[in-house]
């Protein structure tokens, strides 16, 4: 459904779509093969995060602009692409006009951030919403496997997620964890 919105977003632009791909896999061969110029990234991929492909794809030297799509509004979104180093964010749900406006000026150099995220609350300045998300599941005793079936993501994810969470925290287990959470205002 999102692609179709975006092929009709950007029919009689002077956009052009090179290729789609369903998987941050998929993406990556595609990437390689056609040279894109810009890439509009979904942030919850079926086999990982967005912000994680992104910041792998630029480990192997692509770098061109790159726009995350978010479905709805959250906190600490703006925040998660820029670390991501991403140049924009779009909503899928706004107006074509926004999504080619942001492609304009991130391929012009500039940077685009959908305003209508809000910030990331304070004492959560160093977990995005995802590992947030996973924190809480954490918190709520839920093993990683369930947390990858709530969240639509695979279970190697979560432990990626999780560990950037423990590494931010500065722990090394769950209970831990949850523990500075509550300390600082997280949970």
């Amino acid at each position: 459904m999102v692609r179709g919105w975006l092929r009709l977003a950007l029919d009689g632009s002077e956009f052009r779509i090179v290729g789609e791909a369903g998987t941050a896999a998929e993406a990556e061969e595609l990437i390689e093969r056609r040279k894109p110029e810009l890439l509009l990234v979904d942030y919850r991929l079926p086999d990982q995060m967005g912000t994680e492909f992104v910041r792998g794809i630029r480990r192997h030297s692509f770098s061109r602009p790159v726009v995350l799509m978010t479905a709805a509004h959250e906190a600490g979104f703006n925040e998660a692409a820029r670390d991501a180093t991403a140049q924009g964010s779009v909503l899928k749900t706004g107006r074509a006009d926004d999504l080619l406006s942001a492609m304009r000026e991130v391929m012009a150099g500039g940077v685009s951030f959908d305003g209508r995220h809000p910030p990331r609350p304070r004492g959560q300045a160093a977990l995005s919403p995802r590992e947030r998300d996973v924190l809480r599941g954490v918190a709520a005793g839920r093993t990683n496997r369930a947390l990858a079936a709530e969240l639509g993501v695979g279970e190697e994810t979560v432990k990626t997620l999780l560990s950037r969470v423990y590494a931010k925290l500065g722990v090394r287990r769950r209970a831990e964890a949850v523990s500075a959470a509550h300390e600082r205002g997280i949970l």
